[in-house]
């Protein structure tokens, strides 16, 4: 692809060296949206039913897409992100059908986790077994959303039910913005962030074993006429190499190392905290996340858990 193009290709998803201010991104969802979520029957909405497609109201989604359809310019495009809020009065069944509902208007819902996904701290520690890290408390480092070679989601998900008693900030950086800093300064390592790179397997239900992880690979970085798609998180990348032994491409580590000096720059960063009935939407190929290490506290009923869910668009 010629410089112009690339450029071009990049420009929609920038943005160009200033960082979004997230209240701007807030957008609260109609009252007559929200009343008609408090009427309806949650328990419609529980996961073991979600396969079912539970539609009871077709007024109410019709009116739900009708208006979650007039943001999609922002996250199909830069700034790649939007809150809506939902009131922290509606009780968690029926958060969790607004949501599902909202989710739906914006895409086809893929359950590979399920549906709707918990993401709180379950005790585990992704660096001793291949498990996700929102299974954990731990800092999430910079990444985008699925380590599996055939599937990636365009847009993620995350509805706030508990914030925590401390800690578990959202962070969010530019890939776009990444891609073009590398490009004019480091120019050097973006064929090695270009070629296919080894990654762990930590699907559940997956096997997990060097063949499989062989036969996981792809690049950090694609560009192409319809813009970036940006697919990382080091830590995985790391792990597959080391199970596999197999050799890092030249220049690999200084690459990555180039990475995430940019994604950890204060400067680079949309900080912001998650509240009760918060809906936040990234778009999963130009926009990288994550979270700072959070504590509970169950004595205070003081628990994190927000519910993820991954989106794929049709056009």
């Amino acid at each position: 692809m010629l410089l112009h193009d690339l450029m071009k290709s990049l420009s929609d998803q920038s943005w160009n060296r200033s960082i979004p201010d997230i209240h701007a991104q807030r957008f609260v969802v109609p009252r007559s949206i929200v009343e008609s979520i408090r009427r309806l029957d949650g328990s419609l909405f529980h996961e073991s039913r979600l396969g079912s497609d539970p539609d009871p109201d077709e007024r109410l989604s019709r009116e739900i897409k009708e208006w979650s359809s007039g943001h999609l310019d922002r996250i199909l495009s830069a700034p790649g992100l939007f809150i809506f809020q939902l009131p922290a009065d509606l009780p968690d069944e029926q958060l969790r059908a607004g949501y599902f509902l909202i989710s739906r208007s914006l895409g086809r819902l893929n359950n590979r986790y399920g549906y709707l996904f918990d993401v709180k701290d379950q005790g585990l520690d992704y660096t001793k077994e291949a498990i996700p890290v929102s299974k954990t408390r731990a800092a999430t480092g910079f990444h985008t959303d699925s380590t599996a070679k055939e599937y990636l989601p365009d847009l993620v998900g995350l509805l706030c039910i508990d914030p925590g008693y401390k800690g578990g900030e959202s962070i969010v950086v530019n890939a776009a913005d990444l891609y073009d800093f590398i490009h004019s300064t480091e120019p050097r390592f973006i064929a090695p962030l270009t070629q296919p790179l080894y990654r762990d397997v930590i699907t559940p239900g997956t096997v997990n074993n060097v063949e499989a992880i062989l036969n996981n690979a792809f690049p950090v970085f694609h560009v192409t006429e319809r813009g970036l798609t940006c697919r990382y998180m080091r830590y995985w990348i790391e792990s597959a190499y080391q199970k596999t032994q197999a050799a890092m491409p030249e220049g690999l580590m200084d690459a990555l190392d180039c990475v995430d000096r940019y994604l950890n720059d204060p400067a680079n960063q949309l900080v912001f905290q998650l509240r009760r009935g918060d809906m936040f939407y990234i778009n999963n190929h130009f926009v990288c996340h994550g979270r700072t290490a959070f504590e509970d506290d169950p004595e205070r009923d003081k628990v994190r858990v927000l519910v993820r869910a991954w989106i794929n668009r049709s056009d």
